[in-house]
Parts: C-alpha cells; structure tokens; sequence
C-alpha cells in the first residue's frame, strides 16, 4: 500500500492542484459574469403592457411634414391619458401598487397612471420571457423582427411581415442606427432634445428636436429630424396600440440616448478606466497563481509525457480567466461594448468547446499511437482517418461556436457554408485535392508507414515515417526527410517496395562480361581439368564417357558453357539464394564491351545490407573463377594497359635494333 501511495503521489497532488486551478478560474469567470450581469441590471430594457385599452385616436396634424429629414415645426401628440379606478377594492389595489419601486419608476418615466404602469410591467415580463430584447433578430408568428443597436446595445425591435422583404427591414433598421449614431457622435446632450410622436402623411412618426433652439449652439440641432416611422407590424409585434407604442418608443429612445452620451463623458470613461484597470490586475493575479501551480501540475520531466494534458487543461484556465475579463473590460467602452457582450455571453460555450475539442484530439492522439505501435496496422493509415475524422469534429465545434455567437440555427450556417463551397473549394484547392488523395491512398493501401518507396521527381528514395492526408514524408537513407504532396502520390509514379519484403526474397540481377575472342570448345585436356572441379565434376566425367562427339556437334562443349552450367550449379548449391521465383544465367545480346553473363536469381535475406554481402560475395567467386574456364573478362582499356602495350612495342624495337646490329 506505501508504494501505490509513493507511486502514485505526483500524480494524485498534481491533479488535484489542477482541479483547484481550473475551479479558480470557474470561480473567477463566474464572479466576473455576475459583476456584468448586475451592472446590466440597474439600467433594464422597459417594455409596454400586452392589454393597454386602445386610446383616443391621434389626431392629424394640421401641418404635413415633408419627406425630408429636416422636418418643419409641428404639433406634439398629447400622451395617452391615464385611466382611473372605478371602484374602491381597485382603488385600495392600484394604492398598493403604486408603493412598489418598479410601478413608481414606470409612472415616472413613461408619465402615466397605476393602471398603465402596472400593465407595462405585465408586458415587461412578457416580453423578457419571449426574449424579445436579447435576439438581434428572428420570428414571432408571421412577423420578422430586427432590433435597432446603439453601441451595440439593444434598443427596440422592429417588424415587418413575413411577405415582406427583408432587405426592407434592414434598411429601415440602418436608417434608424445611422441617424442614432450621428446625434451620439456630436455629442448632444439628450436633455437639450426632446423625442416625441407626430403625424406623418397619415402615419405616426418619432420626431427628434431641440427643446429650447437658443440654448443650443449647433445649428443642425435646430433642425426636426425624423427618427422613425410606428408600423402596423410594430404594434402586431408588441400587442400595444400605435398611439401607445410611439409614446413608449420615444422614452426607450430618449433613454438610450442617454445612457450612450453619459457614456462618452470624461469622468464615465475614467471611471471605466479605474474599474477596467483593476480587472486586469486581478486577471494577472490570477494568470500567475496558475503558472505557479504548474511545479504542482506538472512536477518534472519524468512526468512530462503523462502530464501533457494537464499544461492543456492549464491553458484552458487561462482562457476562462481572459475571456470574460477582457469582456467585462471592452463592454465598459461604447465603442467596444457589443464584443465585450460577446465574449461574455460566449465565454462559457466556447471553453466547453474547447474543452472538449482537447479532449476528443487526445483520444485520437492515443490512437494514432496505438495504431502505428501495432505491427499488423501499420499497413493501414490510421494517421488519414485519424485526420479525417479530426477535421470533421473540429468544423463541427467551429460551427457550433458562430452558431451560439450570432444566435442563428447550426442548420442556417450549414446552408450557408453549402452556398460558399464554390468559393472555398477554388481557395482550399490544394488542400481538397491532397484530402481526396489521402482517402484514395488509404483505401487502396497504396502506401503504408514504413514503406520504401522511390520518387526521383522529389528526390525520395527510403522510407515513410508519416502519412497524413495532406503530405507523406520520406527519410532517405542520407537521414533527410522529403515531403511529397499526398495528391502526388496519385498524380505521379513512384516505386513502392513493400511487396518485396513480404515475399522475404530480393533479385540479384547483374551480368559479367566476357572477351569474346576467348570462347572456344574444349579439348580433351580442359575437359580433364573441369572434371575436378566442384559442382560440375560428376556431369563432365559423364560427358567424357561419350568420345563420338564432333567438335561441330551442337552437344560438344564449350568453355562458356561450361562456365553457365558452372555458376548454375554454384547458385543452386549457394545457401542463400532462394530456388524462386526465377532462376536464370543467361547470355545476353553481344556488345561492343562483350558478352554479357547475366545472374537473374533471388536472395532470401531482404536486409540491405546482408543483400548487397550476398551479392558482392557471388561475384566475387565467379569472377575468380573465370579464368579457370580459359576466359577473359573484358574490360575497357585503362592506363596499365596502354603502358604495358608502350613497354612490349618499346621491347620489340630494341630487340630488332640488336638484330640488325649483329647482321
């Protein structure tokens, strides 16, 4: 038991110390998350009650605006008057009502009764329970909705019908941002402007103006401008009267106005400044308690290998530490706020994304290893599954991540990939064409790890140490590593020699050649001689017994024959040579360097090395044996020959200059 605990302590301590960093990290992404959420909280999105009672209708204004922007001066619509209790039960009612905070700030922001505040506040709650005010977009019955964004915040929604085209709603949803953005980037003070409902060529309009034109020193402000125009579509989507719903909007306007130029004040930025600096500290508080957990995590290098997932895991925690950090950060910003809220409302999806990407890949790494450890799978290309497989699960995670991200259906970005597959198979071309490669080589074996394979065209000659479905790489015998494009392999030839070390032979096939002018028949003294010889000698004695042969008769010997019948026989007795599948000496067309002797047999030892000794000692015997058969082995002429040719002419001329000097 002491030395399961003594083994076993590293890794149980590291483990644990690992739990605790990745809780750490939980925890800290957890506060920060709730610290955002809070401050989200005290400015909440105020949407109108489901059973207003229809108002009076707006009565036209006696002037028409003009279809340009800059609107001529025109008449308020008076708000919506309140209703009053009839009853003394709904008065005690509507007098409870109204000491409740939420039912005081609705009375005093939208400047009606109980009564309607207290069905704005049912609306409110509707609305938040369809989450109306947190998608940027979707569908509600035959209505389509885009919200309006300031800063990336959400104002309200807009409708159109689902007939309609949705182009129409965009434009109109940017029509409305644009004029938005242009007021928050001159930095009018909300309060010196005042938003309300109008009456537009029949329709009811938000108008923007200036509350007291002499106070304001930009002359555009001067100007009326129209916001917006309330739909049919708009008061479908919110179940509230035109009249009603273009009072509300002004104030949901007006207040996003508000909370955008406060934003941008001098004293909110360095506020945010302060507060974002001290996030950041606590982030790297937290960053270096996690690298210094790794003494504990990862002990040493004795544990390297087991402790690999563990630095991953490591870099996990401090995603989750960054992620919503640098989101709470950005989100304090105006002009950062919508990915602040990204990486906020994503961090969690995307870290168990990750998380379990890293570990799907673990488990196809152990795989991969355990597929190329076996002797019997190495002919199967378990790294090109392995990959295939990989690519598929990380595009799937990917396209999960966008799907959450932009709050669309996995099915809507799938269509959406199909539509661009003409695109990005022009791009990802050399990647799709080695893909397809891999696939082939894999199902038709045509490759394997440990192959030896030769691709002059590449300069490869050894062999694979890895296929994948994208490149193969070959170590040549010089210890260098060619890559060759998988589609290559297809495209092109190349020599594979797996089948001879499965066959476990190897060919010889060299030839040795002879000087013609030394082939002659044998006479009765050669004959004697060969009949000593091992290997051949009980066949020449048996020739021997047979005097009637002519020396033109097709079965009279000759040396050259003699010769093949010779290393035929030394072949076969050779107990490296394997008997098949071929077995020739053969002579070959006569040249101009002679005759060529060629050995066409098979070695039975494959190793390079033990082949080429094999090889060398054959030839080595026949071409010492060569002269015993009164041949010659032809050889080009080298500087020996042409000296000892110069020395015997130089002989011949001194010996007939002594000639002539006795005569």
């Amino acid at each position: 038991m002491y030395r399961l605990k003594k083994r076993f302590a590293p890794q149980l301590s590291s483990t644990f110390s690992l739990k605790l960093c990745i809780i750490i990290s939980l925890l800290t992404c957890f506060l920060l998350v709730t610290l955002s959420s809070v401050t989200q909280a005290q400015n909440p999105v105020i949407a109108p009650s489901p059973n207003l009672e229809e108002t009076e209708e707006v009565v036209p204004s006696k002037k028409v605006y003009p279809s340009d922007p800059n609107l001529e001066e025109t008449e308020e619509v008076p708000p919506t008057p309140s209703l009053s209790p009839t009853n003394n039960q709904e008065n005690s009612q509507l007098k409870e009502a109204a000491k409740d905070p939420e039912i005081q700030e609705l009375m005093k922001r939208f400047n009606v009764g109980v009564q309607e505040a207290i069905k704005l506040r049912d609306k409110k709650n509707e609305l938040d329970t369809l989450g109306l005010f947190s998608l940027s977009s979707g569908q509600l019955g035959n209505l389509q909705y885009q919200a309006i964004k300031l800063d990336g915040r959400i104002v309200m929604p807009v409708a159109a019908n689902l007939e309609d085209d949705k182009n129409i709603l965009r434009v109109r949803v940017k029509t409305i941002e644009n004029t938005l953005d242009e007021i928050v980037k001159r930095n009018i003070n909300p309060d010196d402007i005042k938003i309300f409902p109008s009456i537009l060529n029949q329709e009811t309009v938000l108008v923007i103006s200036p509350k007291n034109q002499s106070g304001i020193a930009d002359i555009q402000v001067r100007q009326k401008w129209l916001l917006m125009t309330i739909t049919a579509a708009d008061s479908r989507l919110y179940g509230i009267p035109i009249p009603v719903l273009a009072t509300i909007s002004s104030h949901i306007v007006h207040e996003a106005l508000e909370v955008s130029w406060k934003a941008r004040q001098p004293h909110s930025i360095l506020q945010q400044g302060v507060i974002s600096f001290g996030i950041l500290i606590l982030m790297i508080i937290a960053s270096w308690l996690l690298l210094a957990s790794q003494k504990y995590v990862l002990p040493g290098k004795k544990h390297k290998k087991s402790m690999f997932w563990n630095r991953r895991l490591l870099l996990i925690g401090h995603a989750i530490i960054w992620f919503p950090g640098m989101g709470f950060i950005l989100r304090g910003f105006p002009d950062s706020y919508e990915i602040g809220f990204w990486l906020l409302e994503n961090t969690f999806t995307i870290s168990i994304a990750i998380i379990s990407f890293l570990l799907i890949s673990r488990i196809l790494d152990l795989i991969v290893k355990f597929g190329e450890a076996q002797e019997r799978l190495k002919i199967v290309p378990v790294r090109v599954f392995v990959q295939l497989f990989y690519i598929l699960v990380a595009s799937l995670f990917i396209l999960i991540i966008i799907a959450n991200s932009i709050n669309q259906p996995l099915t809507n970005i799938l269509a959406t990939v199909g539509a661009g597959s003409a695109i990005l198979m022009l791009i990802f071309k050399d990647s799709i064409m080695g893909f397809t490669a891999g696939l082939q080589l894999a199902a038709n074996r045509m490759v394997a790890l440990g192959d030896w394979i030769e691709m002059p065209k590449y300069g490869a000659d050894g062999f694979i140490n890895e296929v994948n479905l994208f490149t193969v790489k070959v170590l040549n015998w010089d210890n260098t590593i060619t890559s060759i494009p998988t589609y290559a392999l297809i495209s092109d030839s190349f020599k594979n020699w797996r089948v001879m070390f499965e066959s476990g032979v190897r060919k010889i096939q060299r030839a040795v050649y002879i000087d013609m002018t030394s082939i002659k028949f044998c006479d009765q003294e050669m004959l004697e001689k060969f009949s000593t010889m091992k290997y051949i000698g009980e066949d020449i004695k048996q020739h021997l017994s047979n005097n009637n042969l002519e020396p033109t008769d097709e079965k009279f010997l000759t040396n050259i024959g003699v010769f093949r019948a010779y290393v035929m026989a030394y072949l076969h007795a050779h107990p490296k040579v394997s008997p098949g599948p071929y077995f020739l000496v053969r002579q070959l067309h006569p040249t101009a360097h002679g005759l060529p002797i060629e050995i066409y047999v098979y070695s039975n030892d494959t190793a390079w090395a033990h082949y080429e000794e094999i090889q060398s000692g054959i030839f080595d015997h026949i071409l010492c044996v060569i002269p015993q058969f009164d041949l010659r082995v032809f050889q080009s002429p080298s500087s020996y020959d042409l000296g000892t040719l110069r020395m015997r002419d130089k002989l011949i001329e001194n010996s007939s200059d002594l000639s002539m000097d006795n005569y």
